[in-house]
């Protein structure tokens, strides 16, 4: 299970993200935030239209679709492990969704609801520099794992 740390992931929901796995239905659950409801400013347009423009780009790549690079996830341990993840900085996320996508796994996705975040302003999303080291980072990840041969 992942979530981010600031509080805007709402762990009550984590039994829906966990239980399609708990029952063999998926190997891999990911929340979205863009389908689920949004606490007013948790979630910042770009960040909705970077979610967009990537969940498109992996449907052309892979043929699965995904509205969000989310961090509110759960995936079945010993599918995490066969991934190969080596990615450390932003694009995370993006390499393990890529990667699950590619190695055939039973993927659900899920409306999640989202609030703000309980304290602080985030570097990523918060300030232009952050969004602009993170966008690189994510597209650069993107490129890695798409160019990787299958």
């Amino acid at each position: 299970m992942f979530l981010d740390g600031d509080g805007g992931d709402r762990p009550e929901v984590i039994p829906s993200l966990v239980q399609p796995i708990i029952e063999d239905k998926y190997d891999f659950v990911i929340g979205s935030r863009t389908r689920g409801i949004r606490e007013r400013g948790s979630m910042g347009a770009h960040q909705a239209l970077a979610g967009y423009i990537i969940g498109t780009a992996i449907g052309l790549v892979y043929a699965v679709r995904y509205t969000d690079m989310c961090a509110f996830r759960a995936i079945r341990s010993d599918a995490l492990a066969g991934l190969g993840m080596c990615e450390m900085t932003y694009g995370w996320n993006l390499e393990m969704q890529m990667r699950a996508a590619r190695a055939g796994l039973r993927i659900l996705e899920l409306p999640v609801p989202h609030g703000r975040r309980l304290a602080g302003k985030s570097k990523v999303s918060g300030t232009l520099g952050g969004t602009l080291k993170a966008g690189i980072r994510i597209l650069a990840t993107f490129a890695r794992v798409a160019m990787e041969r299958r």
